[in-house]
């Protein structure tokens, strides 16, 4: 049982010196770099944005990186000249041009496939009438329309 025992705690004195290696090789957990995140953090709370503050905030993030992160320091900022934004015309398109549209005459309705014989409404000496509205002339016994001599039989007509 005692081996037992023994072999425990050099297990748990090999976590441990891991453990510790691990946070000593891990520049993120240092003291060090826990100062220079609160010296960057205490910049960055301190007076209104002004130039001079800029450049420290600048200054602090450097050197909390350069220690938390081993970089280095970036390189200079170059100023970017002020460009205008491009101002790009909307396109403009035209629509295609629409068809003609064809017009079509109106459709007159059929006219029926029989119509009644007009019959003499009334009569004159000269003449007589018809229920079309059409005026028959008299040349002796016949009544005469606008195409030619009509046939009377009782009160119809049979004109050409």
């Amino acid at each position: 049982m005692r081996m037992g025992h023994h072999l425990a705690a050099v297990l748990g004195l090999a976590t441990l010196l891991c453990a510790t290696a691990a946070a000593a090789a891990d520049p993120l957990k240092s003291p060090a770099c826990g100062q220079a995140i609160a010296a960057l953090e205490s910049v960055r709370a301190g007076t209104p944005d002004t130039a001079d503050r800029r450049e420290r905030v600048h200054a602090a993030r450097s050197q909390a990186a350069r220690i938390c992160l081993g970089q280095v320091d970036p390189p200079a900022r170059t100023a970017r000249p002020a460009v205008a934004p491009l101002q790009v015309p909307p396109p403009l398109i035209d629509p295609p041009p629409l068809p003609p549209v064809a017009v079509t005459p109106p459709v007159s309705p059929p006219a029926p496939a029989w119509r009644p014989p007009p019959v003499v409404t009334s009569c004159d000496a000269g003449g007589c009438w018809d229920s079309d509205g059409t005026r028959l002339d008299r040349a002796g016994p016949l009544l005469t329309g606008p195409r030619g001599p009509c046939i009377q039989q009782g009160a119809v007509l049979s004109c050409p």
